[in-house]
């Protein structure tokens, strides 16, 4: 499953069918045309951000579940 995330009703980032990720769940996200990083979802008070990336801003990444 791969889309671009965007933070949903519940203040969570969700692809467009309604999978959403929560804390401790394993990503991976696209930082450019060619590479792809995995990293885990972690919160800080009410928002969430990128264990191996905390300063990237979620909303708008292209991203994709890892199984």
């Amino acid at each position: 499953m791969i889309g671009l995330l965007t933070k949903n009703s519940q203040g969570r980032y969700a692809f467009y069918n309604g999978f959403y990720f929560k804390t401790g769940d394993a990503i991976e996200i696209k930082l450019d045309y060619y590479h792809w990083v995995q990293t885990i979802i972690k919160q800080k008070d009410e928002d969430y951000y990128l264990k191996d990336f905390p300063n990237l801003k979620i909303e708008g990444l292209t991203a994709r579940k890892v199984v």
